[in-house]
């Protein structure tokens, strides 16, 4: 049954007994009475209980036993729904159902109606395909020859594809990934799969990159100058402001200058008022503030687990307090982007010549983040797999005698002292001379027995056809869109950006699905790169790997993994330089790498305009339904009239001052830093949640 719906119409009329095969009136669906009795329970509950301490309630405060599997568990799914949908009608009602409002937060359709989340309801439902090293490095020279002028041209010229090729097999691959080697039809298939790819990219300006399971989209062509110089003239507004007004990133060491961002002036629950009969577009946006009713805060069983066998506590991707707020975009039936509220942080009337531009980046966007939707689904590919690893020795002779391959067989150099008979188990064994020759013999004389590719075969299964100019996200007429303004300055006496930490965007709250990236201006600075990783293990290699008992080595020689570490896994890295547009799914973690100032004698910057898709299949609470809650933008907007004239303007800030909502700026930063706070905790306990290590102990 999929549902609980289902389940609770087959078990009404009198099917129940049928479905328990029992006539016994402890073995009968709960009552309307008691129904009420058991919601008020669960309402109460700190944490979704257990189906088994749920059993035990019901039978010890309603002298009921439960009568058939699954029950219980559809039983508290239903009324948790109840309760959110109870909530929902205190409120007033009304069409609008999004999770947090009208359905449970930690609300998800089935997997099969949505895109992959890293961390969500069923805590990892998200792994890709294990990479093998020599697949990894693959990605790795595509995406450094995608890099190159006209790529696409070059790559159909023997000559220089001849050269190409003697450079990557003379590249010590090594120094990129430990093991690693490269092959002369590993290259064979790059070029291959680089041809097909310079068609796409002709027809429509896009590059998969980092694609297998899932895949990253860049585009050096996408924005025109004539864009970006629209986004530069029209953002400086922002910028140009006094040095107090500006909002440096907390903790960016004055480096990271937020515009526009999401954690300012966030949905609260408890706090932020909604909009329950109608929606707001732009134009009307500012009459509404400070009007709706307030959102209460979820009940802490909406923000666990799916009841089970143990008790579920708070999910650890899931928000209880904030939530960051998407504009609505309608998308025409031939694929025109029209924001249709306000972006948040950004004035709908100060900043109103700014919206249509940002319209023009997410029409941009729609052909690849529809590519990155579909992609693991309708695209997914992997170059190279096996089921089965082994050590290929080139010393029998001398690894016979000892019944096993070890580093330590290797024949001593003359003059090289005589071999103690445990010294390979002694502490600072492999850091020493001794141990790093002994690796470096063993890597020399033992290689994995891996497979190598087929350059004839075709991997890349996305032509231009499959990329859509219209009917994006299963013609899907509207979507939503977090919007994110920020520049990195640099200077002689703060030179350098450290970099970031590995993350996704956003919490499940946002249930954001896609990133898109626009590096519309930059001056000064080093290169820098995006670093890309994910989950692995689609395959259970632990389970279904066939390789000899204690082999580690063999595991971590094949494959792009530690085995005694976890499994997340390394994609690559992007190159993310100046005009690039970067699209990538929120099942990769990433990470910006550190930059700095080429000239160190003068300034530099890199501005950066940033676009998360919410995924189609699952809207949220949007600036459609929340009124602006700037303080200051009510204040200027609200020409409050006394006695048919407008009062002074020191009347107006006094009655400002009185005002509890709208929310004050001081306010606003004060939240932000509770949803900085709470986000770093949650990021934390995602990347625990994630930090699932291999077992190949065991055989």
């Amino acid at each position: 049954m999929s549902s609980w719906e289902e389940f609770f119409d087959q078990v009404s009329d009198g099917g129940f007994s049928k479905l328990c095969g029992e006539t016994d009136a402890s073995r009968e669906p709960l009552t309307a009475e008691e129904m009420v009795k058991f919601k008020e329970w669960v309402s109460t509950q700190p944490r979704m209980p257990s189906t088994r301490v749920t059993e035990a309630w019901i039978k010890a405060n309603l002298n009921k036993v439960v009568p058939i599997a699954g029950y219980t568990k559809m039983l508290l799914e239903m009324v948790v729904a109840q309760l959110a949908s109870d909530r929902h009608l205190s409120l007033g009602g009304g069409d609008l159902k999004v999770p947090g409002f009208g359905l449970p937060l930690s609300r998800l359709p089935v997997s099969a109606k949505r895109f992959p989340v890293l961390v969500g309801n069923q805590d990892l439902d998200w792994k890709a395909n294990t990479l093998l090293i020599r697949e990894a490095c693959m990605l790795e020279v595509m995406e450094i020859l995608t890099n190159r002028p006209e790529w696409w041209v070059k790559v159909f010229d023997s000559e220089i594809t001849t050269t190409w090729k003697t450079q990557v097999l003379g590249i010590d691959w090594a120094h990129y990934l430990e093991h690693a080697d490269f092959t002369p039809n590993m290259v064979d298939l790059c070029i291959n799969e680089l041809r097909t790819k310079a068609a796409l990219y002709e027809k429509t300006g896009l590059i998969p990159i980092m694609d297998y399971s899932a895949c990253a989209i860049k585009s050096d062509s996408l924005i025109s100058a004539e864009l970006a110089q629209s986004l530069k003239d029209t953002v400086r507004f922002l910028e140009e402001v006094p040095e107090n007004e500006k909002d440096w990133h907390p903790g960016s060491d004055n480096k990271v200058l937020d515009l526009v961002h999401p954690s300012l002036y966030p949905l609260a629950y408890g706090l932020t008022r909604v909009l329950v009969e109608k929606s707001i577009g732009i134009s009307d946006a500012l009459e509404h503030c400070g009007t709706g009713t307030i959102l209460p805060k979820p009940y802490p069983v909406e923000i666990c687990g799916q009841p089970g066998p143990y008790a579920e506590t708070k999910l650890p991707s899931l928000s209880e307090k904030f939530q960051w707020l998407p504009c609505d975009v309608d998308i025409s039936t031939d694929g025109a982007a029209k924001i249709a509220s306000y972006i948040n942080n950004l004035h709908p009337i100060h900043h109103a010549d700014m919206y249509p531009i940002i319209e023009r980046f997410i029409e941009k966007a729609l052909p690849a983040w529809d590519i990155v939707y579909r992609w693991p689904t309708e695209f997914d590919t992997q170059r190279l797999t096996t089921s089965k690893v082994r050590l290929m020795c080139t010393t029998k002779d001398l690894c016979h005698g000892r019944n096993q391959c070890r580093a330590s067989t290797r024949p001593l150099n003359d003059g090289e002292p005589e071999r103690d008979e445990d010294e390979e188990w002694e502490d600072g064994y492999e850091e020493s001379v001794r141990g790093q020759l002994d690796r470096e013999w063993f890597e020399r004389t033992h290689r994995p027995d891996v497979p190598d590719v087929d350059p004839t075969k075709g991997t890349v299964r996305l032509t231009a056809d499959h990329v859509k100019k219209r009917g994006f996200f299963n013609s899907a007429s509207r979507i939503q869109v977090i919007v994110k303004l920020a520049n990195i300055h640099l200077n002689p006496n703060n030179p350098k950006y450290e970099g970031g930490a590995w993350h996704i965007e956003g919490q499940l709250n946002e249930h954001i699905c896609a990133t898109a990236l626009f590096y519309y201006d930059s001056d000064n600075i080093t290169e820098c790169h995006l670093a890309f990783r994910t989950r692995a293990d689609r395959e259970n290699l632990m389970g279904n790997l066939d390789y000899a008992q204690n082999d580690e080595d063999s595991i971590e020689w094949a494959f792009a993994i530690d085995p005694q570490g976890n499994t997340l896994q390394v994609v690559g890295t992007v190159l993310t330089r100046p005009g690039r547009s970067l699209f990538f799914p929120n099942v990769y973690q990433h990470q910006v790498s550190s930059f700095e100032l080429a000239d160190p004698s003068r300034e530099g910057h890199r501005k950066i305009l940033a676009l998360f898709l919410v995924d189609p299949a699952i809207p949220i609470l949007s600036t459609s339904s929340v009124p602006p809650q700037q303080k200051h933008w009510w204040a200027e907007a609200s020409k409050i009239y006394a006695g048919g004239g407008r009062l002074p303007p020191e009347l107006v800030a006094m009655v400002a001052d009185h005002v509890d909502f709208p929310i004050t700026e001081d306010k606003a930063k004060q939240i932000r830093r509770q949803l900085m706070r709470e986000r770093s905790v949650l990021q934390e306990d995602m990347n625990r949640g994630l930090n699932v290590e291999w077992n190949f102990s065991e055989h």
